[in-house]
């Protein structure tokens, strides 16, 4: 995942695009990001994030030069999960995820927030000392109403629809299940979970991974619009989808201290509980009511990346429900990972890479009209 440096324009990667805050590798084609750029940002959320953001930059996501940056369930980690019972639960639970709910909660990607209809203030807020280039200027968006998963898709989820639609979306990978970070298995056809992992976001998915499994539910990705005016809302147009500082204990980042740092936690783990004491967190859910926004995973966005976007339009003349440029080799990446020091986790940070990329930072949530 590539995103832009606080305090440089464009950082040039040997034989590669221009990349920001977290950019990995840049391939020819996305075989190659899918082959290297995986190394790329699993290390780059890392090594590059804790460097560029203690900057407040914006790294490259990977091994190379990259090394950093890509739903929603109440349920026990270590309880069954039925996926075929029923959803309205999952719309009205909102227990501590690591204890003992309901057994009958599940289908953690059917729970969603409304956004309501209106504008926003999209891009680098003005009292943000820790923007990159690519996220300014700071422009009036409207956009039609809409709902966005809760939480980010879970290993569950995902592993149930891998069973039934395979691992190939769009011609390319869904996910990928060869690293070590991955907690999604397959043998002999069948996909399956590291116990106790059901309910952490999955991760190493690529762009078509994400696409697939937000249309197989009749969901799309959120847009990029969609997804900052979510986590950052309307009127509160915060730096953080909890307010205009950072919390330690408001969302899972790196060194956070809570009981699975240096990984993913369960989906929304930071929710203002204490886990039956095992750690205290700060409720780090944005206006809407959206969890991990900042942190856990970077996450997917329709919109193809182009740094200059932002530039397209005067700041008081934007189209309504923009989708972003008509093209680009790269997809957006948006709200910071696990291993992301604080600046990676503001609301209007932009990280982008090869949608056939995938990460061990890298994940998603659904939209829909």
């Amino acid at each position: 995942m590539r995103t832009m440096k606080t305090t440089l324009l464009v950082a040039l990667i040997p034989g590669l695009a221009l990349c920001f805050a977290l950019a990995i590798a840049c391939g020819d084609d996305d075989d190659a990001a899918d082959d290297d750029a995986d190394d790329d940002l699993d290390d780059d959320i890392d090594d590059d994030t804790d460097d560029d953001t203690d900057d407040d930059t914006d790294d490259d996501t990977d091994d190379d030069t990259d090394d950093d940056t890509d739903d929603d369930t109440d349920d026990d980690a270590d309880d069954d999960l039925d996926d075929d019972t029923d959803d309205d639960t999952d719309d009205d639970t909102d227990d501590d995820i690591d204890d003992d709910v309901d057994d009958d909660t599940d289908d953690d990607a059917d729970e969603d927030v409304i956004v309501p209809e209106g504008n926003f203030q999209m891009g680098c807020e003005p009292e943000d000392n820790d923007c990159g280039t690519n996220e300014s200027p700071r422009h009036e968006v409207w956009l039609s109403a809409y709902y966005i998963d809760t939480y980010e898709v879970t290993n569950a989820s995902y592993a149930e629809f891998l069973n039934w639609h395979g691992n190939e979306c769009g011609g390319n990978a869904c996910v990928r299940s060869d690293t070590l970070q991955q907690r999604l298995n397959e043998s002999g056809g069948l996909w399956s979970v590291d116990p106790g992992y059901e309910l952490h976001p999955v991760l190493e998915v690529t762009w078509y991974g994400a696409t697939g499994y937000c249309e197989a539910q009749g969901k799309r990705l959120p847009t990029e619009a969609e997804w900052e005016k979510a986590a950052k809302g309307a009127a509160e147009h915060y730096i953080f989808p909890w307010g205009e500082t950072l919390i330690d204990n408001a969302a899972n980042k790196w060194n956070s201290g809570d009981p699975f740092d240096d990984g993913t936690t369960p989906v929304g783990y930071y929710d203002g509980s204490n886990h039956g004491g095992a750690y205290q967190t700060t409720d780090g859910r944005s206006p809407y009511g959206a969890h991990d926004m900042a942190g856990n995973l970077w996450e997917w966005v329709n919109d193809h990346y182009d740094e200059n976007y932002y530039d397209e339009y005067s700041p008081d003349a934007w189209p309504a429900d923009p989708q972003g440029p008509a093209s680009s080799v790269y997809r957006v990446l948006r709200g910071g990972g696990w291993d992301n020091h604080s600046g990676n986790l503001r609301t209007s940070i932009r990280s982008w890479d090869y949608p056939a990329y995938t990460g061990f930072m890298v994940g998603f949530r659904c939209a829909r009209d």
